[in-house]
């Protein structure tokens, strides 16, 4: 007998000298058939696994049959879950002590949480443990803060990389001069290897445009105020102003002196955010670029 709880109800069974039947309740009685066939064989069909699967998950659990606990689990990972058993199939792992079934129905409530509250078991569920349903509806809206977080991690991160490769590709272009773009009165030559600095053409554009433009006063010109930007931000990472060959660095410099604690607070806030991501990004710092623990 592969049931210690059943093998101890048959042994109390015997001690009373007569014969006493067993029953077993709350699971239809072709499920207990099979469970049965299980304890002394070790055997079942597939068709009737597939059809009982739920119930002997039950059985298995409250009469301690390890084995076939773990064949039910296997077979619902490996596809007898779906989208209208997936309510039943959680609440039952709860009850059964199945962790891995809870993680996984969990998940897949989640992933497919509009068509799963449709279902007949989530109104069912709804109706017979409301705090049940009330715990899944707040990992479903901690699931989509989660998510919406992780995008927004992931926009900054891409953000704050741009900015590291257009401070690199600006020292670049005022101490080495791009040879791939060349001077504004030559046309783009295709072929050409192109700039390794990603930022290069663009940054290039925007610095003929800041040297030309007419407006060129800070909110005059929304080119020329992303300019002005630009060129303080690079004063602010760069490491040696007095050989810096980008425009204004030395000004921007001393000029930071004269900023509210706010403003300054914000600029030191951005500086080591774009240093921490260029880090992590494996790219390690620029020569020319202050070391974050040198920002205080």
């Amino acid at each position: 007998m592969a049931s210690p709880v059943l093998r101890g109800m048959l042994k109390r069974a015997k001690g009373f000298g007569r014969k006493r039947s067993i029953s077993i309740h709350g699971v239809p009685q072709d499920a207990v058939r099979v469970f049965i066939r299980f304890l002394y064989s070790s055997c079942y069909e597939e068709e009737e696994m597939r059809e009982y699967v739920m119930p002997l998950l039950v059985l298995s659990h409250a009469y301690v049959v390890p084995q076939l606990k773990r064949i039910c689990e296997q077979q619902l990972e490996q596809g007898l879950f779906t989208l209208e058993n997936v309510v039943d199939v959680f609440q039952l792992s709860l009850l059964c002590d199945s962790p891995r079934l809870t993680l996984i129905s969990h998940r897949m409530i989640l992933t497919n949480f509009k068509a799963v509250s449709e279902t007949e078991g989530w109104k069912a569920m709804k109706k017979s443990h409301p705090a049940l349903e009330k715990e899944l509806l707040e990992s479903m809206i901690e699931e989509e803060n989660m998510r919406k977080d992780k995008i927004r991690k992931s926009k900054e991160r891409k953000i704050y990389l741009e900015l590291c490769e257009a401070m690199e590709a600006l020292v670049h272009i005022c101490r080495d001069g791009c040879r791939t773009i060349g001077p504004h009165d030559k046309d783009f030559k295709e072929n050409k290897t192109p700039c390794k600095y990603r930022a290069c053409k663009g940054l290039e554009l925007l610095v003929r445009h800041f040297a030309g433009c007419k407006l060129r006063v800070p909110g005059g010109c929304i080119h020329c105020k992303r300019m002005w930007q630009l060129l303080e931000l690079h004063s602010r990472l760069c490491a040696d102003s007095s050989s810096c060959k980008v425009p204004l660095c030395r000004n921007f410099k001393e000029k930071m002196r004269k900023h509210s604690k706010k403003d300054e607070m914000r600029w030191k806030m951005l500086v080591k955010k774009i240093l921490r991501t260029k880090r992590r990004a494996g790219g390690g710092g620029a020569p020319f670029f202050v070391s974050s623990d040198s920002i205080s």
